[in-house]
């Protein structure tokens, strides 16, 4: 056994409080738009938390080049993959790779674990439901935001006078 030393990787970590982050520490829920936080990823992985206002959507979408698996961390409402999967506190559901798939929470907030392998290439995600906007609202983080109408991401307001979704970086 080695003997320990500073900046052992343990330590650094604990010391930035990754250890004990928990979910709400990464995100701050918007009614515009589900959130989407990178946690890490890789040429072969991506690993996100998801985070949903109530009776918020993700719509529908294909990773052609990647399977996904979702484990339901707090909340409830659907998968919409083949029909509607209901989620729930534990639930762990997978999908392949070429399955066009969306999410909608319930009457609560919905947090997800999402791990996608490989990471899904740049570009390759095709949008398969029509989507929709919001009117811009004032921002629980700051400024002005409204639903991204490709993906139902958040989108923050950028100078003039557009929006920029922060999960499929569309411009509109």
């Amino acid at each position: 056994m080695r003997e320990r030393a500073i900046g052992n990787l343990d330590e650094v970590l604990d010391n930035l409080g990754v250890f004990r982050a928990i979910p709400e520490d990464l995100l701050q829920l918007c009614t515009s738009g589900f959130r989407r936080i990178p946690i890490s990823q890789g040429d072969e992985f991506y690993l996100s938390l998801q985070a949903f206002a109530p009776h918020q959507p993700a719509y529908a979408h294909t990773h052609p080049d990647s399977e996904e698996w979702v484990v339901v961390l707090r909340g409830s409402g659907e998968a919409r993959i083949h029909g509607s999967i209901p989620l729930a506190p534990g639930v762990m559901l997978g999908r392949a790779a070429e399955f066009p798939h969306g999410f909608t929470s319930g009457d609560e907030e919905m947090l997800l674990l999402s791990i996608q392998v490989p990471r899904p290439a740049e570009g390759a995600t095709t949008w398969d439901e029509p989507g929709g906007t919001t009117d811009p609202i004032r921002c629980a983080a700051g400024g002005h935001c409204r639903r991204c109408p490709r993906c139902a991401g958040h989108s923050a307001e950028r100078p003039g006078d557009v929006y920029a979704c922060e999960n499929c970086s569309l411009v509109f």
